[in-house]
């Protein structure tokens, strides 16, 4: 993948910042989706990346706000959409699912919508993990 160096104008940047911050994703993941979209690269039913992100997000957090304090969950027990995403993509595997997971990490026990939310940890200090090393999140 080549690297590209973008220079926006403050109000273009702004609105960048502003969007990816709403979807939850970088904005070199938001930039990266609308050319994509814009070159046709993107099926016009598909969701981008960002879209998938969003989409995740909000199915985990109806999910969890019917949990109980210390229930335990995964994204794909906490998310449909996360679970139906494909491992691998024209016979190479596909980096989306773990793109989101480590988005939403990153957004654990961080103030908005997952302060409730922290990593469950096995008694050795290590994150606990399901049979697909998924890491394992429970409700505070």
């Amino acid at each position: 993948m080549d690297r590209i160096q973008f220079y926006p104008e403050k109000n273009l940047a702004t609105a960048l910042n502003h969007d990816a911050k709403k979807l939850g994703v970088a904005v070199s993941t938001l930039v990266t989706d609308i050319l994509k979209k814009h070159y046709g690269l993107i099926p016009i039913t598909a969701l981008s990346e960002s879209e998938l992100n969003a989409k995740v997000f909000d199915e985990v957090k109806s999910y969890i706000s019917v949990l109980k304090s210390r229930d335990e969950f995964d994204l794909c027990k906490a998310s449909e959409t996360f679970g139906n995403i494909e491992m691998a993509y024209a016979g190479k595997p596909s980096v989306i699912r773990a793109k989101i997971g480590k988005c939403f990490a990153k957004t654990v026990g961080t103030p908005g919508d997952f302060t409730n939310v922290s990593v469950k940890l096995r008694p050795d200090g290590k994150i606990k993990r399901n049979q697909n090393n998924a890491a394992i999140y429970f409700v505070l």
